[in-house]
C-alpha cells in the first residue's frame, strides 16, 4: 500500500499522459488534469501537468482502476480509509483539507463530467455549497424557487446536498431561513427537546473543532444550550470559540437558540 509520504516524494504522476480519453485545466491553479479510460469505462490512467501537488498526486493514485461511477462517487472518505494509519496524512488533511483536497475533487469530477458531455461546466459556475455532491448556490436557489414548501429534506433528496460531511448544513439552513423571511425563527419549540439534543450533539460533532477542543453537550434548558470543553484555553480563547460556535449551531439550528461554551470542571475542581 502506497503511503502518502511517498506520494509527497514521488512525481510519478506529474506529467504528460499519453492518449488521454478527457483532458481538462484548472485556471486558477494551472494544473490540467489527465485521465485514460478502457472500453468499460474504467480509469486506467491518471496524471496531471503543472505544478506539483501531493493532493493531486494522491487523487491520481486514488483514481486508477476504479470504474466511472466509482470516479464520480469519490468523495474524502476514500482519503481517509486509504490513509487511515499514515498519521502524516491526518496531520496535513487538519492543516490544509479545505484548500487543497477539494479543489482537486472538483477539477476531477469536472474532468469526468466533460467526459459524459456536460460542456456547461466550461462556464461561469456560482459558488459551490455542498462540496461532496457538487451542488452549487444556483441549484439551492432554483430549488427555493421551484419547491411550493421547501425543507432541508426536500432539498437533500433532490441533490444529496448535506448528505455527505454536513459541514454545509449551516449554510443550508441560512438558504432556507431566508426564502422563509424568518417566519420558522421559532420552530425549535415545535419539536420535542429530545429530538433536538440528538439534532445539536450530532452537529456539535460536525464542528471543526469539536474533537480538538472535546467539546460534549451538558444541557438544554429553555432555549439555552450549554457546552463544555476540556481544553486549556484561555479566557479570550474561550470567547472566540464560543462566538464561532454559536454562529455555527444558531445558523444550523434557530437564531433565537443561545449556545454557551465552557470548560468542563474536574471533580478536584
Amino acid at each position: 500500500m502506497t503511503s502518502f509520504r511517498e506520494l509527497l516524494q514521488n512525481k510519478s504522476f506529474n506529467h504528460t499522459l499519453e492518449g488521454p480519453s478527457v483532458s481538462l485545466a484548472a485556471k486558477a491553479s494551472g494544473h490540467e488534469l489527465h485521465l485514460r479510460l478502457d472500453a468499460k469505462d474504467r480509469i486506467t490512467a491518471a496524471a496531471y501537468t503543472g505544478k506539483f501537488d501531493p493532493w493531486l498526486s494522491s487523487l491520481c493514485h486514488l483514481a486508477r482502476n476504479k470504474s466511472l461511477a466509482q470516479g464520480l462517487a469519490l468523495g474524502l472518505g476514500g482519503w481517509d480509509r486509504e490513509f487511515s494509519a499514515d498519521p502524516l496524512y491526518w496531520e496535513l488533511k487538519e492543516e490544509q483539507v479545505d484548500r487543497f483536497v477539494f479543489p482537486a475533487l472538483e477539477l476531477f469530477r469536472a474532468t469526468l463530467d466533460v467526459l459524459r458531455g456536460r460542456e456547461y461546466l466550461y462556464r461561469e459556475q456560482s459558488p459551490l455549497i455542498c462540496r461532496c455532491f457538487g451542488v452549487r448556490e444556483s441549484d439551492v436557489v432554483s430549488h427555493l424557487k421551484e419547491t411550493p414548501d421547501p425543507t432541508l429534506e426536500t432539498l437533500s433528496k433532490q441533490s444529496k446536498a448535506g448528505m455527505g460531511c454536513r459541514s454545509c448544513v449551516p449554510q443550508l439552513k441560512r438558504w432556507l431561513l431566508l426564502h422563509d423571511g424568518g417566519k420558522r425563527s421559532h420552530h425549535f419549540k415545535e419539536k420535542p427537546r429530545a429530538a433536538w439534543l440528538l439534532e445539536i450533539d450530532y452537529l456539535l460533532s460536525c464542528f471543526p473543532q469539536s474533537l480538538e477542543w472535546k467539546m460534549e453537550l451538558k444541557s438544554f434548558r429553555g432555549s439555552q444550550v450549554l457546552i463544555t470543553h476540556q481544553r486549556a484555553a484561555t479566557q479570550r480563547e474561550e470567547e472566540e470559540m464560543g462566538k464561532e460556535l454559536q454562529k455555527f449551531l444558531s445558523a444550523a439550528t434557530d437564531p433565537d437558540l443561545g449556545f454557551f461554551l465552557t470548560r468542563k470542571r474536574t471533580p478536584e475542581e
